[in-house]
């Protein structure tokens, strides 16, 4: 019966019965990917979600009251919510700075996922997120039926790491998300509906304002985009709806971000501090440490002050609590103000004295990213079990406790293993098919499955690109958007073979 209601979705016929199916089948697809969260007895969580989490908190209770607060707007974020360790540089504190790095867009999913209680509303929604995606697409392709949707979303979560990262509160599924729904965008204009390219429009919007690592890969998706059409010419897909939504997703980016250091510098007198990630990754390359000796004579930038604790990794210099292994948390709140605010400047200082230094430094960290899909973090080790001891409310940790990763219950490596071979697998069979096209008939040029698939593959190589040329290598950048080649593997298959039915 449910499968007669799809039999007239290509003819674009609409009705109620159609609609309910529909709607009731993502929301299916949606709880299939949340299986990790339900294993595990909880959201699996990161020192950083307590941020994501406190900011709209608190600032919801200073808005309408305590009646609307939950326990996370009473505990203080990091390693300053604790007394300071023996031997640890002791920071200034400063009750108008407010740390930015972590999106207060995000910061609302995550809080009502807090006040609810367990994060399970912010779990469905992300998972809802992927659900809708691959209906699109599938709709997109003229392939969808019932078994080929629960065939694919089988396929997500049962070998791919997608249902750890839509259990994460974090906002990392959203940036797999936006790739892999402006390649739809960009790919399936033409097939698309007014509503299901709004929702994807408002899908890629919300990855821009929730993670800014995700406005850079956008930008380079435009720049593939527009370059794909202007190389097939003529070809099945036009580019103006992906580039219209890239762009404004870009616009609403900036614009958001900026709201948010206006409503900050409004309330506390101040704008938001943001981590030096960019003077961090110079520094660990040693092209910063060559720029200091070589010119910090006249102390030009704050970082000058603490080259003798230099050489130093990414995540050292940004959250190492003493003098010796850190310094943002350890200086002094108007050093950590100048090194937020200096943090593109040193770096473009740093590129433009050392070019061959750098892009070279910057393209070793760009492979080494792009093939490091490590799983570890949903597994907490005793550092993290720590951290979460000092950080999180009484509840919130006390569930915690009973949780599979708490217990380092999960096979990380396996799991880490099998996305890997998944990953490779599907990337082999997306050559394969681009090397063999299926030609005759009315077929010319790409198909747009094809399209799409690589233009998601840009967009996966373009995330650990950004990620290891600006911030640290870490394995959870680029395997929170994998899961999307095997995702184009199977939709680019289902469109060959039904292209290879219709030429029998």
């Amino acid at each position: 019966m449910a499968q007669a209601v799809f039999s007239d979705f290509e003819t674009g016929v609409w009705s109620p019965a159609k609609s309910l199916v529909r709607v009731l089948v993502v929301m299916l697809g949606a709880l299939s990917l949340s299986w990790a969260a339900a294993v595990n007895g909880q959201a699996f969580i990161h020192p950083d979600t307590v941020g994501y989490t406190r900011g709209p908190d608190v600032a919801i209770m200073k808005l309408l009251g305590p009646r609307f607060t939950t326990e996370w707007a009473q505990k203080k974020e990091g390693m300053k919510a604790a007394a300071p360790a023996a031997g640890h540089a002791s920071a200034a504190a400063d009750d108008k700075e407010v740390m930015g790095g972590r999106s207060i867009y995000y910061g609302v999913l995550a809080y009502l996922g807090a006040f609810v209680g367990g994060f399970w509303p912010t779990v469905f929604v992300q998972g809802l997120g992927v659900a809708l995606l691959v209906e699109i697409a599938l709709r997109g392709l003229r392939l969808f039926s019932l078994p080929t949707y629960a065939g694919v979303m089988a396929l997500l979560a049962g070998a791919t790491a997608a249902p750890f990262f839509v259990a994460f509160v974090m906002p990392d599924i959203w940036a797999g998300i936006a790739i892999g729904a402006l390649a739809t965008v960009f790919a399936l204009s033409r097939r698309l509906s007014r509503p299901d390219t709004v929702l994807l429009g408002a899908m890629i919007v919300f990855a821009a304002l929730a993670h800014s690592s995700v406005v850079p890969v956008l930008g380079i998706m435009l720049l593939a985009g527009g370059g794909l059409w202007l190389l097939q010419r003529g070809a099945q897909f036009d580019p103006r709806p992906g580039l219209a939504i890239g762009a404004l997703a870009l616009v609403i980016a900036v614009a958001g971000g900026m709201a948010f250091s206006a409503m900050v510098k409004h309330t506390v007198g101040k704008p938001p501090v943001n981590p030096p990630f960019m003077t961090a990754r110079v520094i660990a390359d040693g092209t910063g440490i060559r720029y200091l000796h070589d010119h910090c004579a006249g102390q030009p930038f704050a970082v000058c002050r603490y080259a003798a604790r230099f050489p130093m990794d990414v995540d050292h210099f940004l959250w190492g609590t003493t003098d010796k292994d850190g310094v943002f948390q350890t200086v002094s709140a108007d050093q950590r103000r100048a090194l937020s605010d200096q943090d593109a400047r040193f770096a473009v200082s740093v590129a433009a004295a050392y070019p061959v230094s750098q892009a070279a430094a910057s393209l070793g960290n760009a492979a080494l990213q792009i093939v490091d899909v490590d799983l570890s973090d949903f597994d907490y080790k005793p550092s993290l079990r720590t951290g979460f001891a000092q950080t999180l409310p009484a509840a919130p940790y006390a569930a915690l406790r009973q949780t599979r990763a708490f217990a380092e219950a999960w096979p990380a490596a396996a799991l880490t293993l099998l996305q890997s071979a998944v990953a490779i697998a599907a990337l082999l069979l997306i050559g394969a098919y681009a090397a063999r096209p299926i030609k005759g008939g009315a077929a010319t040029g790409p198909s747009s499955a094809m399209i799409l698939s690589v233009l998601v593959l840009i967009g996966v190589l373009a995330n650990g690109a950004v990620c290891g040329v600006l911030s640290t290598l870490y394995g959870r950048y680029e395997a929170r958007v994998v899961w999307l080649i095997p995702l184009a593997a199977a939709l680019l298959t289902m469109a060959r073979a039904r292209a290879r039915a219709w030429r029998a």
